[in-house]
């Protein structure tokens, strides 16, 4: 009796003990580092001191001018900048950056709701990196205008000062003009731009007015000259005349 006992609870015992490996064999690993311990999104491995490294290329890549050989990453680094593209294309500002991709791809709304989509862990190593290599080339215009198409910085040509530069916007995914601040007691406190196409900025034209502005005048019947309340200035590039009210 005694022995049927024993038999059965050290039965009973092995039963346990293969439910618990089973079960921990058939939990579900972290897809980045591999452990049983936690699951994916809990996952705060240094990925062998590469984590900022992959994490820079997934948020970034797609505006990197040249294409990261993913062919030289293993399988769970990619897996981990798939992760961060994704999370970087849930974020409040690149949802706002939507309405703007039509400059780029027209009314294709299927083109960039595929740039939008996720790219699935469960795919081969080859699969990913042609997911991830065909969504940086379909983003070439947007990389092109970022790259090579920065517009020229703007300088008065009397005191060759910079009257303005250009910086990337993020959110319309173009060259926005930054203008030089004046000075608050200037007449003219921003960049002039003439009849004849000619830039200068507000203090130089200032002093341009004060040191070079004519009175204009007429003849009338008595062949006398009388001012028309208007000054003449000429453009100091060209001398092209233009007229204005004082």
């Amino acid at each position: 009796m005694a022995e049927t006992l024993h038999d059965n609870l050290y039965d009973f015992g092995q039963i346990q003990f293969t439910n618990y490996c089973d079960m921990k064999a058939s939990s579900p690993r972290c897809v980045f580092c591999n452990s049983p311990s936690h699951t994916t999104a809990e996952c705060n491995s240094n990925m062998k001191g590469r984590r900022k490294t992959l994490f820079d290329i997934g948020s970034t890549f797609m505006l990197d001018d040249t294409l990261p050989d993913f062919k030289s990453f293993p399988i769970n680094e990619l897996r981990f900048i798939v992760s961060i593209y994704e999370d970087f294309q849930k974020t409040s500002y690149k949802r706002y950056v939507k309405k703007y991709m039509c400059r780029y791809f027209g009314r294709k709304g299927d083109v960039v709701e595929y740039l939008y989509s996720p790219i699935p862990f469960t795919l081969t190593k080859n699969r990913m990196i042609i997911e991830l290599t065909r969504r940086w080339r379909i983003y070439a215009p947007v990389r092109i205008n970022h790259y090579h198409k920065r517009p020229e910085d703007n300088d008065c040509p009397i005191c060759m000062d910079r009257m303005s530069t250009h910086t990337w916007n993020h959110f319309k995914l173009k060259w926005d003009v930054i203008v030089k601040p004046w000075l608050p007691s200037s007449m003219f406190n921003g960049n002039i731009r003439t009849l004849c196409g000619h830039n200068f900025c507000g203090s130089c034209w200032e002093m341009h007015l004060n040191a070079n502005s004519k009175v204009e005048y007429f003849v009338n019947l008595f062949r006398e000259e009388e001012p028309t309340g208007r000054m003449i200035v000429s453009c100091p590039m060209c001398r092209h005349q233009m007229y204005y009210v004082k």
